[in-house]
């Protein structure tokens, strides 16, 4: 039998109910014991399949769960406050996306995990899903022969001024790093008819965005974006991202045709992407994601032998996949002292791409190169909005900086 960690989930909005569904099918790694909600009755209602302790004050949680590691799944201003509070009880985490909105609040994050000396896994799970997975295999192999560019089609519609999600996908097909990297970005709003995201909110204006990323080792990457992206018109659209060689190219993405299509005696020849499965409790499980290609490629589902309960979160299979893969990392980072798989440093590199990408657009075009310089007028923007929304420091003293912001919005 394993150790089992003991997790606290704080946090229990779309995000947070999808690690509820992932750890009921990890429970030889982890022993769900608290969840932490302002909501006492969304906490209530998540820790109705479970026998944990309900909290609505992180200052208690972690003064009294006894906490290995803590699962953050609240919006991205309240991370820092809640990663530092965790930190200071020597709580390891796993923090969702962004790691946080600014460099001052990742240094905040980062300084706190390494007096601690715990870990941090972000849970990016973009890249880790299993045609991306593939796909990055299928370019290693030299099958679309040597990269050109990455073209993606994103949407972000609670946050239309970070491109994480983008920028990491990029820089993953891109195999790049950040540093060096130069951007340029265009943004137009528009007004438009009236539009509701999908917790009921109006979406107005619509904020279109173009970036234009030139990676160091010659490799370009484009990003589109709308805000609009959960509205009717576009709600069934593939979020999808195209990489092109100079032999062939690799379309991935969720609703979109995954498929490598590669130049073989000068004509297009298309091989589309094989997923094995077997059943388990009624339920499809991935075991095996491939391209009959010669030679073949394929990518293992690490995970396949957890009773995960695929399909039950609103994400997406394949997101449940990536899901298990971070927590599994975390585990095994934790118990071993293994590193994680994709900590701070790789998070800090996206995110950075992103404010880049704001800052790149704020100057009408003009490129940014990395790494930034002095604080930005998008960070000093972020910044000065939580003082005035929460009366406090951003960067003080985290029981202060967690307990302010968590009591008015604690789930994302």
């Amino acid at each position: 039998m394993r150790d089992r960690l003991r997790v606290g989930l704080i946090g229990v909005g779309h995000r947070g109910r999808a690690h509820l569904a992932t750890l009921a099918g990890l429970e030889e790694l982890f022993d769900l014991v608290a969840i932490c909600d302002p909501s006492a009755r969304n906490a209530e209602t998540a820790a109705r399949h479970c026998q944990a302790t309900v909290y609505a004050d992180p200052l208690e949680l972690f003064g009294s769960a006894r906490l290995d590691v803590a699962i953050i799944a609240t919006p991205p201003e309240s991370h820092h406050g809640l990663a530092g509070l965790a930190a200071r009880h020597g709580v390891h985490l796993l923090i969702e996306t962004p790691l946080a909105p600014t460099r001052a609040m990742m240094d905040y994050i980062e300084n706190a995990a390494a007096r601690a000396g715990v870990k941090v896994e972000v849970g990016e799970n973009s890249w880790r899903q299993p045609v991306h997975r593939l796909n990055r295999a299928a370019l290693d192999a030299g099958l679309i022969g040597r990269p050109l560019r990455a073209t993606c089609f994103y949407e972000m519609g609670g946050h239309p001024d970070m491109f994480y999600h983008p920028s990491n996908l990029l820089r993953y097909y891109g195999g790049a790093a950040a540093a060096g990297t130069e951007v340029r970005a265009f943004e137009i709003r528009s007004q438009v008819d009236l539009l509701l995201d999908d917790s009921g909110r109006p979406v107005n204006p619509e904020v279109w965005s173009q970036a234009f990323l030139a990676f160091p080792n010659g490799v370009y990457g484009i990003n589109t974006q709308v805000s609009t992206w959960s509205g009717p018109l576009r709600r069934s659209h593939p979020r999808s991202i195209t990489v092109e060689g100079t032999g062939g190219l690799l379309v991935g993405g969720r609703r979109a045709v995954n498929a490598l299509h590669r130049l073989e005696h000068q004509r297009e020849v298309i091989y589309p992407l094989k997923v094995d499965v077997r059943e388990r409790d009624g339920r499809h499980v991935p075991t095996r994601y491939s391209y009959e290609t010669d030679p073949r490629v394929e990518w293992a589902n690490p995970c396949a032998d957890w009773p995960i309960p695929y399909g039950e979160a609103t994400f997406g299979v394949e997101d449940d996949v990536a899901r298990a893969d971070e927590l599994s990392s975390l585990y095994k980072a934790v118990t071993s002292g293994m590193p994680v798989v994709y900590g701070i440093a790789d998070a800090r590199q996206d995110q950075e791409l992103s404010i880049a990408i704001n800052e790149s657009a704020r100057l009408g075009g003009q490129p940014v190169t990395l790494p930034l310089g002095s604080e930005t007028p998008w960070e000093r923007a972020q910044h000065d909005a939580f003082r005035s929304k929460w009366g406090c420091d951003p960067l003080g003293e985290p029981g202060t900086v967690a307990g302010t912001n968590f009591g008015a919005r604690g789930s994302s």
